[in-house]
């Protein structure tokens, strides 16, 4: 299991035990809400309305902050899924980052098992530092539910290399990245070597 996906697990176990500790103790704890031979009047009336409330809407918020870092980290299985070649047609900028790498949109056409082709749209995170040379034109290698083809997960990405360059002139496009903390320091450092490297 990756860092992120433990991380999550982590968050979302601690909240939801804050919201079941406070559940628990209104129903069963010593400071318990105490509903027995109240009328509705009654209930309605106290503090057991806006307690309840409370709860659902701490759960509410759990779902809603955890779910779109859970379908990231733990992207649902294609059961019998096929893979297959797909040309990347179209490309956009969904405005999502994780880990400050962009969450790049697809239109992604391939061949069907019938010999159909289908055109569907997919999303994935991409490194920001291959993000220019994704452009349409490009192939990838997905996976699709034979039996709903819009159900599909990008695997692989088959980004070109980029175009060779003067070294110097990469290397001071390099240290403008770094200038502007568009890449770390170890990216930096790694991106440098492999320039030199290649001298």
């Amino acid at each position: 299991m990756k860092v992120g996906q433990i991380v999550l697990v982590v968050v979302a176990l601690v909240m939801l035990g804050s919201v079941g500790y406070a559940a628990y103790t209104m129903v069963w704890g010593p400071e318990r809400i105490e509903i027995a031979g109240k009328s509705l009047p009654e209930l309605l009336g106290g503090n057991v309305l806006p307690a309840a409330l409370a709860a659902v809407l701490s759960l509410a918020v759990t779902y809603l902050v955890v779910r779109p870092f859970a379908r990231f980290l733990f992207p649902p299985q294609i059961k019998d899924g096929v893979e297959a070649a797909a040309q990347v047609l179209k490309v956009w900028d969904t405005g999502t980052t994780f880990n400050d790498d962009p969450e790049v949109g697809f239109l992604l056409e391939f061949a069907l098992a019938d010999g159909t082709t289908a055109q569907v749209e997919a999303k994935t995170v991409v490194s920001r530092l291959q993000v220019a040379l994704v452009q349409p034109g490009i192939t990838a290698t997905v996976r699709y539910d034979p039996r709903k083809p819009q159900r599909l997960r990008i695997l692989t990405l088959h980004i070109p290399e980029a175009p060779a360059r003067n070294a110097a002139a990469r290397m001071e496009e390099l240290n403008e990245l770094l200038h502007k903390g568009l890449i770390s320091e170890e990216e930096h450092r790694q991106k440098r070597e492999e320039i030199l490297r290649a001298l």
